[in-house]
């Protein structure tokens, strides 16, 4: 995976997790960039580390609600 931007859903290869507020970007000790989603410590229905694009997901909750 390419270097993320940094603004929400700057990168249309994250899908909808680029804009949600259980994502966190994770960048490792060698530079890679992963996508950890946070309702995973909660709930083991979703992933730690979805494979992304993620296009539907039950537990999206925007960034920035209007």
């Amino acid at each position: 995976m390419s270097a993320p931007d940094s603004s929400p859903g700057a990168n249309p290869q994250l899908g909808l997790c680029a804009g949600c507020l259980h994502a966190r970007l994770i960048e490792s000790a060698k530079g890679s960039h992963f996508l950890l989603c946070q309702l995973s410590q909660s709930d083991p229905a979703f992933p730690k580390y979805p494979r992304l694009p993620i296009l539907a997901c039950s537990g999206y909750s925007p960034k920035h609600a209007p």
